[in-house]
């Protein structure tokens, strides 16, 4: 993860809150990180036109990792478990962008998380 993103101490609290407190999630809008209760997810849906960033440490606070391979391609990682349910359909709707759609932000992506490496 991107280390400028949790050397913000308010985005540093906002994790601990979701990883601590039962019922919420991390949700990551224009690079920004904010605590939303499970139960109100339905208000926040995932957006086709997110950054590279926030589909990335959007994935990543969910506890997924972004890999790149060798031919600069995208592999996206869950982890065992997820913390609930909510967190991994999450995860999985910004999956989801990765189709036809996204055909050239693919690169964008692979090219942010190289840069940030």
């Amino acid at each position: 993860m991107t280390s400028a993103f949790f050397d913000d101490p308010e985005n540093r609290m906002v994790l601990r809150i979701c990883q601590t407190s039962p019922g919420f999630i991390p949700i990551v809008l224009k690079g920004k990180l904010h605590p939303v209760r499970e139960s109100n997810i339905a208000h926040y849906p995932v957006s086709e036109n997110l950054s590279s960033e926030d589909f990335a440490l959007g994935l990543e606070v969910l506890g997924c990792r972004l890999v790149r391979t060798a031919v600069d391609d995208v592999v996206v990682r869950e982890p065992a478990a997820f913390r609930t349910p909510v967190w991994r359909d999450r995860a999985r709707q910004i999956q989801a962008l990765m189709n036809d759609f996204w055909e050239g932000r693919q690169t964008a992506l692979s090219e942010y998380l190289k840069q940030r490496a």
